[in-house]
């Protein structure tokens, strides 16, 4: 399907992509419906809505992000202290130089912290198995049973040992042969 200009344009901002266009036009029908339902007298009511929107981060795009800042300018003028307003907080980033990656990961730690104990508990895991892989490993390459890992050596050191009983035997065959014939000849 071909985009068209138009289908990008919504509430005066142009957007990247279709999708992003959709979910500007759905937080432009809930500022339409939050900005009939609110009365801008009722500043303790505004804030708790304002709170809920910030928590369940229901607006995303720049449309419902203005709708929070009107929010705050109206709970401002209504007498809500400036201080119990929290700021609007922006899910994007807007250059491509990023700080550090430790600030990157503090802040998605800050937003999943959840995942910090899962994260810590994976390569706690990792570390024990790369260890009892090693264990293994070593194990394998001490035993005396033939592996993978030392089957050459094991079977040198077997023909080897034939060789040496094959060896004796024949030097006892041949001193019982000498102890034979000169018995014979006495």
């Amino acid at each position: 399907m071909e985009k068209r200009e138009d289908d990008l344009v919504v509430g005066g901002y142009r957007f990247a992509t279709i999708a992003d266009a959709e979910t500007a036009r759905m937080e432009l029908k809930k500022v339409e419906n939050l900005e009939r339902g609110l009365d801008p007298r009722k500043p303790q009511n505004m804030l708790l809505v304002y709170n809920r929107a910030l928590d369940n981060r229901v607006f995303l795009t720049p449309i419902g992000l203005s709708c929070l800042q009107r929010m705050q300018k109206d709970m401002i003028k209504w007498g809500v202290p400036e201080d119990k307003i929290r700021p609007v907080p922006l899910y994007a980033t807007f250059s491509n130089k990023t700080e550090n990656s430790r600030s990157i990961r503090q802040s998605v730690a800050q937003r999943h912290p959840e995942y910090q104990g899962r994260f810590v508990a994976s390569v706690l895991i990792n570390i024990v198995l790369v260890l009892l892989v090693a264990g293994m490993v070593a194990i394998a390459w001490n035993s005396d049973v033939p592996n993978i890992i030392n089957y050459r050596q094991a079977v040198v050191n077997e023909y080897s040992e034939w060789e040496q009983e094959l060896t004796q035997r024949e030097q006892e065959l041949r001193d019982a042969k000498r102890q034979l014939e000169s018995e014979n000849f006495q």
